[in-house]
This record gives structure tokens, C-alpha cells and sequence, in this order.
């Protein structure tokens, strides 16, 4: 047995392994600082194109990574839209219909109120949950990880580049590509305060990088952190009902 070979292998399968956990859990340190426990916020969003402009205020409530829940509080028109994502279901509600429907796997990475923003994107854990993590960069001011999707994975992208500061590990710059390796969207988060201990950007500017003028800013407002969230707001019947999720 050639005995130098074997401890070579067995230091580069370390290697290897060690490497994926740190990508893991710098992914955790990421996420966690943007989510904690449980948040509420409200969110403004501008959706730009090249001939119209239109404005949404929501309000977001989150439990842990993987429920949470959206509602379209304004303007008008748009008023008591909202969407809940529990684990890997995404149910959405139209108050014109009155009717909840879940969307299928394919339809999570459709638009959101016309926006550059997929539901995906909105719900937040496609990241952590669809693809595979490794670091492309590691600096002592930033890291950039690496994301490939998995085979099962519902989405477009064939990878995706996020880079985040350190040492707070608050992300800065993510960017999609499509299947070809080409940039197709990148969302620049700015705008940093400490909220309750976390250190989150509170400007996100999606753009699309494919069309000229195609850009969503959303800005994050009085966001309340590891606040109490009654179980019922992460249950369908809640998408009908205004006032279930206020603590």
C-alpha cells in the first residue's frame, strides 16, 4: 500500500470537507443576521421601467428559515395581496378571487408584482436550501461564496455569486447567472444600521442585467427583531385575515 498516497487523499478529502462546512457556516452566519428568530418589517418597493414607475408598501413577518409571510397593504388596487411560504410550499392569495393557491415548483421563480424580485427571492432560503455552497473569494474585508443549484432545484439560475463584508457577514453584492454562465440579475444591498444586534442593509436594488432600465429598489423599514409572531399568522387562513400576525 503506497502509504504517502493514502495520507495525500485523506488530507485532501479533509480538505474538501472542511471547506464545505466553513461555506455552510458562514451561509448560517449570513442568513441569521438578516432573519434572526423571527422579524417584522414593512418594505417599500419601486418597480422602474423605461415607461412607468409603481410603488407597493408591504408587510413582512418571519419565523425562523422557513415560514414567513407577505401582505400588500398598499396602494389600493393591490391591498390584501400576500403570499406564505411554509418549508418548500409557497401559497398566494388574491383578494379579487378570494380564492389561496398554492404555486407549483415552477412558477416560484415568477416575477412578484411585476418586479425584478421572484417569490423565491421574497420568501428568502432558496439559497440555503437549492443549491450547493462552496467559497470562491476569502479576504480578510470580504468573502464571495459560490452557489450551484441542485438537480431538483426550482430555479432558472446555473449559479449564483454572493459576497458579504466582514466581519459583520452582512451580504453586499449578489449576482445570478442563467445556465450559460451569463449575468442576468444582480442585487446591490446598501444602506447598513445595527438593528437589535443585526447588522442589515435596509436598501436592496435588484436590476436586471439583461434589459436596460429594469430595476426594483425596496427599502426595508422599522424592522423589529426576535419579536413574538402568534403560530396562526404561518397558516393559510391567515392570508385572508389582516391583523393575525401582529403580535
Amino acid at each position: 500500500m503506497n502509504y504517502k498516497y493514502l495520507m495525500t487523499s485523506l488530507v485532501l478529502l479533509w480538505s474538501f470537507v472542511w471547506a464545505q462546512e466553513d461555506a455552510s457556516s458562514i451561509m448560517d452566519r449570513i442568513l441569521g443576521n438578516m432573519r434572526g428568530e423571527s422579524q417584522i418589517a414593512t418594505l417599500e418597493m419601486t418597480v422602474t421601467r423605461p415607461d412607468k414607475e409603481s410603488s407597493y408598501t408591504m408587510r413582512i413577518y418571519s419565523q425562523g428559515e422557513t415560514k414567513g409571510l407577505t401582505r400588500v397593504i398598499a396602494p389600493a388596487r393591490d391591498a390584501g395581496q400576500a403570499f406564505l411560504n411554509d418549508g418548500d410550499n409557497i401559497f398566494i392569495y388574491n383578494p379579487r378571487l378570494k380564492r389561496v393557491l398554492r404555486l407549483p415548483p415552477s412558477g416560484q421563480s415568477d416575477s412578484f408584482l411585476g418586479s425584478d424580485i421572484s417569490y423565491n427571492d421574497l420568501a428568502g432560503d432558496d439559497l440555503r436550501s437549492n443549491y450547493t455552497l462552496s467559497i470562491l473569494e476569502n479576504t480578510d474585508s470580504s468573502v464571495t461564496l459560490e452557489l450551484i443549484p441542485l438537480a431538483s432545484a426550482p430555479t432558472p439560475y446555473g449559479k449564483v455569486q454572493l459576497t458579504a463584508e466582514k466581519p459583520s457577514y452582512a451580504p453586499t453584492h449578489i449576482v445570478y447567472f442563467d445556465q450559460r454562465d451569463t449575468a442576468v440579475k444582480e442585487n446591490i444591498l446598501s444602506n447598513y444600521a445595527e438593528v437589535a444586534g443585526h447588522y442589515i442593509p435596509q436598501r436592496f436594488e435588484v436590476n436586471d442585467l439583461l434589459k436596460a432600465g429594469n430595476t426594483t429598489v425596496v427599502i426595508w423599514q422599522d424592522a423589529k427583531f426576535d419579536v413574538s409572531i402568534p403560530d396562526a399568522c404561518f397558516s393559510q387562513n391567515a392570508l385572508e385575515r389582516e391583523g393575525v400576525c401582529e403580535p
